[in-house]
């Protein structure tokens, strides 16, 4: 574990060393579902916006295409997700929650749950809301703009 007392040298360091730590947590909790945290994000977001062109998806993860693509590719395997071409458009990919993958789902929800509870414990209900405030900041946060 990192020394809380060590200088980081920069934002994006520090940033992806608390993403990955926090990633191990979440990982560890939803393992017994089967499902990583990437996982679980795609299943939850589809959940939530219904059916979504890839690109749309990987958009609304903050991702790019190639990497949701990868990400896809097992869930798809299993049967958690189907890919369909919509008939107005059939160059086009629409990814779609399954029954199964709506039932691994509310499986996983307890697990993300304990993982949730878990790190407010120890960061602080406050305090963890307020990094999430500002995360969504960050990743909403145009850097191509000009200052």
């Amino acid at each position: 574990m990192i020394d809380p007392n060590a200088i980081v040298p920069c934002n994006c360091s520090a940033l992806r060393q608390a993403a990955r730590h926090i990633t191990r947590l979440y990982d560890s909790e939803l393992a017994a579902a089967g499902l990583g945290l990437n996982q679980y994000s795609i299943l939850s977001r589809l959940a939530k916006l219904g059916p979504r062109a890839i690109q749309e998806l990987a958009e609304s993860l903050v991702m790019d295409r190639s990497t949701l693509g990868h990400l896809l590719r097992p869930l798809l395997k299993r049967g958690l997700l189907k890919l369909e071409a919509p008939k107005k458009d059939r160059r086009s990919r629409v990814i779609r929650l399954t029954p199964a993958g709506k039932s691994l789902l509310g499986k996983a929800r307890p697990l993300w749950a304990k993982a949730e509870r878990i790190f407010e414990k120890h960061v602080g209900v406050v305090p963890a809301r307020e990094l999430r405030e500002a995360l969504v900041r960050v990743a909403a946060t145009d850097f191509g703009a000009t200052p």
